[in-house]
């Protein structure tokens, strides 16, 4: 312990648990530098997303393929992700995120051969697709107990609101340049520079170290089985974390889907091409990074749990207004503001998550989490998307974005029970 502080230019340690904990806790600088290689890192995961959906799109010209690709994110996740809490609980955070982030680059330069040498086709595509989902799930969980750890104490929802900042101006970037890559030099180039901003993370993550290179408490002396198990019941067993996976496996299905649909919605709505796709993913971006900006308000709990649920609702009324328009001039701004509410509803959910739940089963639970969050829209763009060779894509989305609202009116009475201790027959607030 004693070398341990030394090494942060603390040399004396103090006998007061307090102030001995004050003197651990990362500095803000140490999460700012995360944040800035986060930055990087998902711009080239973005970029790498548009080009494999571009692809998919110019291999097959079917909305069924590219609702298929997105299911790789729960055919992943369906085994991954609980493994992956529980691993992540019982893990070094340094070693996991070095070795996940290891696999994921090693799969972009597969790809990147793959597309090099023309044996690229639809079915190789989608196993590609499903080891990158298989990476991430493992990846994900680690991250985001990283970004918890290197928080400012009593600071966890700016945290994850800056950490959204720098997602989504990645993802109004990344898309952009994706699309002019791949006009001026093919879909080689961006998965090139994919593979370069690989770089910044492992610098930034051997440079952390220090804060993050500690074993985790997490029950080594039980299996791995019995973990993942403990993680459900957990889960199940908690009234707060219970509903709020309610609500985020209903968004997800029902409100969320429409970000995978992007290359099928340029291509076959407005007949368009690379630059229509990144288009849509920059104005989703926009929104997302006005949404992120304002989440950086200290909310207090229940104000928090309003916002995220009445963001849920206008993510959908945006959807709703989107799918009656073909006109891009009207159609962008809706998936801006699509865009600004999912991101607000995001880092809602998120918090909920982090705050709700005990440090011992935090892994899991987060694991769990973003399996909803990554997994169960493929779900619903796969279903949306087969369901469009027989119906109007628009509609649909709109359609599915209509039951989410029905559906989380209904449930309104038992939210305000469990998070706000009020009586589900009762009227007043």
């Amino acid at each position: 312990m004693k070398a341990r502080l030394s090494r942060i230019g603390i040399s004396a340690i103090p006998d007061n648990p307090e102030i001995l904990s004050a003197a651990l806790e990362p500095r803000k600088r140490n999460f700012i530098l995360f944040a800035v290689a986060q930055f990087v890192s998902f711009a080239g995961t973005w970029m790498q997303k548009a080009a494999v959906g571009w692809l998919i799109w110019e291999l097959t010209h079917s909305p069924g393929w590219v609702g298929a690709i997105a299911l790789s994110d729960l055919i992943a996740a369906l085994w991954v992700a609980p493994l992956a809490g529980a691993v992540t609980d019982r893990s070094n955070p340094y070693r996991l995120i070095q070795l996940t982030q290891f696999l994921a680059l090693s799969n972009t330069l597969l790809l990147m051969a793959l597309v090099f040498s023309g044996g690229v086709t639809p079915w190789l595509l989608l196993v590609w697709a499903i080891i990158d989902a298989t990476i991430q799930g493992f990846n994900q969980p680690v991250r985001m107990l990283i970004t918890g750890t290197l928080a400012p104490r009593g600071l966890l929802n700016q945290a994850i609101a800056s950490n959204s900042i720098a997602a989504n101006l990645a993802r109004i970037g990344g898309p952009a340049l994706a699309g002019i890559l791949m006009l001026k030099s093919g879909i080689e180039s961006v998965l090139l520079l994919n593979a370069i901003s690989f770089i910044a993370m492992f610098g930034i993550i051997w440079h952390l170290r220090i804060w993050i290179d500690q074993p985790r408490a997490g029950g080594a002396h039980r299996s791995l089985f019995a973990d993942m198990q403990a993680g459900f019941s957990y889960i199940r067993n908690t009234r707060e974390i219970a509903m709020l996976f309610v609500f985020a496996l209903s968004f997800s299905l029902l409100g969320r889907p429409f970000i995978e649909l992007f290359p099928a919605i340029a291509g076959e709505t407005f007949q368009g091409g690379p630059g229509m796709l990144a288009s849509l993913m920059s104005a989703q971006g926009v929104g997302a990074l006005v949404g992120a900006t304002c989440m950086l308000t200290p909310w207090r709990r229940n104000v928090l749990i309003a916002i995220t649920y009445c963001a849920g609702i206008s993510v959908c009324l945006s959807l709703i207004y989107f799918s009656t328009t073909t006109n891009p001039y009207f159609a962008l701004p809706a998936i801006a503001f699509a865009g600004m509410f999912h991101v607000v509803c995001n880092i809602g959910m998120q918090s909920m998550a982090q705050t709700m739940s005990e440090m011992a089963m935090r892994g899991r639970v987060l694991a769990l989490y973003w399996m909803v969050f990554r997994a169960v829209p493929a779900l619903g763009a796969f279903t949306i998307g087969l369901a469009a060779h027989w119906f109007n894509l628009q509609v649909l989305i709109g359609l599915a974005a209509c039951v989410f609202i029905v559906f989380t009116l209904i449930k309104l009475p038992l939210v305000r029970q469990v998070y706000f201790n009020k009586p589900m027959a009762s009227g007043k607030d």
